[in-house]
């Protein structure tokens, strides 16, 4: 199984800002669209991270203090995918 997760944002700029923060911080991450799936009701761009990145980018998210953050878990699996909100 491999697993991501993604932060949704409320709006691009706010994406924008997050990805630049975790990449200077040292969190591989990526710039991605949110699968509808999860969230329909902000900003469908979010950053996308490995699993094995999640302590230091959720270090990195609580010192950000960027409101409306939604942190979501996606496991891939052989018959599709499964996600879940994570609280922050």
């Amino acid at each position: 199984m491999l697993t991501f997760y993604y932060v949704g944002l409320e709006s691009r700029s706010h994406a924008f800002l997050l990805e630049r923060r975790m990449a200077a911080e040292g969190v591989e991450c990526v710039l991605s669209y949110i699968p509808r799936e999860v969230m329909r009701d902000l900003c469908n761009l979010g950053v996308k991270f490995y699993e094995t990145e999640l302590n230091e980018a959720m270090s990195v998210l609580y010192r950000c203090g960027l409101p409306g953050c939604h942190l979501y878990k996606e496991v891939l699996e052989p018959d599709g995918c499964r996600y879940c909100e994570i609280k922050i």
